[in-house]
């Protein structure tokens, strides 16, 4: 009947080890996951990084065109207003030019008056010379005087050729001076015509500098606006392409929220199957002493039927020395019974060190880890309560290898384990083990970092650490690093600081 209770015992404790062993493989491969994904999101941000730097870049590119593409601008705006000017230029020149033709045509015509009058008063003169000289010359003019009639009209007849010679001579001096001053005018005009044809040319001359220089200005213009909308594009690319890495960061971001969110189910899945492995374990252990004590109970009332009809005294005696080989045989099956009890919970505890958070939830689950921990670690004596001395303790397992779910300060264990075993075994926390984030309502809280001691228990979103009093961590960190001393405090968000010195 022992036996079979002990068989069916054992078979129980497989049974949860196994599905416990199940739990711990599905949590792993979950947790191997999970940093694949949160090294995907850091890959992700990088590259949101590095397109966020370059499309940074060719926005200050562009703004440094789009200043250029001022410059020119205003050197196109100033070109056409030089050209306009000039422009204009031409025009009051073509209109002088048109002004001293007609100045030079009315000269023409006024030279040309005079040189008719000249001829008229040239004709004039032959007819009078001819005349004197048909009749007589010098003589002619003797003659006219003697042959007057009185001496007042040879006077006057002198007089009158007298002023017949002035006039002529006058208008001989007058013709000379409007044909030298016609001529004179002419060729003064002549002059400011040609200076103002040379102005014009040399205004037509810089016009067409002026239009060229405008057509390249508009040459460089259309290629720098070129480059601009090339940067543009590529700008436009960069923001397509961050906003392609935003979205899978945050789909990212879901997945390891989500898987989060099962790893914490499945913590206490495993937390529910190891309260059950206890009860149930318990309750065998009740149910293997009550059938070993109705064992006893028979087999007492047995002996005690069977000297029934012996002596008094007899009967004392042998029910003192079955008393005795009963006690004696009580004592070995006790005995026997305690050799199973400990193979189970071996068996059991060493199941609980590979699954996740294995922590105490009966007394004879917290007895068998005490043993299991001092089979396979060292005995260290930190008895201290001091922050510096958790901090030294803790620094004595420094690249130990990490073990989620696992229990071991040397072979292998996780952050909340790590942190449960080291204040305990400083002896500053002396309560069951508890999840990383059972750890944020133990202790006395602590405002912020600035007031943070060593060996306060920083705890973190499903993460837990112990403060080394000069802004860095002590932590399972993972099983990628093991147990390390290299991170600072606020390398993630703190959610609580808790103390416990």
């Amino acid at each position: 009947m022992r036996k079979k209770i002990v068989c069916v015992f054992l078979g129980l404790v497989m049974m949860l080890s196994q599905t416990m062993t199940v739990l711990a493989t599905t949590e792993d491969q979950l947790r191997q996951e999970k940093n694949q994904a949160e090294s995907q999101l850091s890959e992700t941000n990088s590259v949101i990084n590095s397109l966020s730097e370059r499309q940074t870049q060719i926005q200050s590119e562009i703004n440094a065109m789009d200043a250029d593409m001022v410059d020119l601008m205003i050197q196109i705006d100033a070109a056409k207003t030089d050209i306009a000017n000039t422009e204009a230029e031409i025009s009051n020149t073509e209109t002088d030019i048109t002004n001293k033709k007609a100045e030079i045509e009315q000269t023409k015509k006024d030279l040309q008056d005079a040189e008719d009058d000249r001829d008229k008063q040239y004709e004039n003169m032959k007819k009078r010379i001819q005349y004197i000289y048909e009749n007589g010359g010098d003589a002619a003019w003797v003659k006219m005087i003697f042959e007057a009639e009185d001496f007042s009209k040879v006077l006057n007849r002198a007089d009158y050729a007298q002023s017949l010679h002035d006039y002529d001579r006058d208008q001989l001096e007058q013709y000379v001076a409007v044909v030298n001053q016609v001529t004179e005018l002419k060729k003064n005009l002549e002059a400011q015509k040609a200076e103002l044809e040379d102005q014009k040319a040399a205004l037509e001359t810089q016009k067409a500098s002026l239009e060229s220089q405008k057509a390249d200005l508009e040459g460089q213009q259309a290629d720098l606006q070129a480059r601009i909308d090339e940067k543009q594009a590529a700008s436009s690319d960069y923001e397509s392409q961050i906003a392609t890495a935003r979205q899978q960061a945050a789909e990212i971001s879901d997945l390891i929220a989500q898987q989060e969110a099962e790893l914490n189910r499945l913590a206490e899945e495993r937390r529910r199957a190891e309260e059950e492995a206890a009860r149930q374990a318990a309750a065998e252990e009740a149910r293997r002493q009550a059938a070993a004590e109705e064992a006893q109970r028979q087999q007492q009332s047995s002996e005690d039927e069977s000297s029934s009809g012996s002596e008094a005294d007899s009967n004392n005696g042998n029910d003192s020395d079955n008393t005795s080989d009963s006690n004696a045989n009580d004592s070995e099956d006790t005995g026997s019974n305690t050799d199973s009890d400990s193979g189970s919970s071996d068996n059991y505890e060493a199941s609980g060190d590979s699954s996740a958070d294995s922590g105490s939830s009966s007394s004879s689950s917290s007895d068998s880890e005490e043993s299991h921990e001092e089979d396979n670690e060292p005995s260290y004596s930190a008895g201290s309560s001091s922050g510096s001395a958790i901090v030294a303790y803790a620094d004595q397992f420094v690249g130990n290898p990490y073990v989620w779910g696992g229990n071991s300060l040397t072979n292998g264990i996780d952050c909340s384990h790590f942190v449960w075993q080291v204040l305990k075994n400083c002896g500053v926390y002396s309560g069951g083990y508890t999840t990383s984030g059972g750890w944020r309502s133990l202790g006395q809280p602590v405002g912020s970092l600035s007031e943070a001691r060593a060996g306060d228990v920083i705890c973190y979103s499903g993460h837990v650490a112990i403060y080394d009093g000069n802004g860095g961590i002590v932590e399972a960190k993972g099983s990628q690093w093991g147990i390390t001393h290299d991170r600072s405090a606020d390398c993630k968000t703190i959610l609580a600081i808790r103390r416990f010195t």
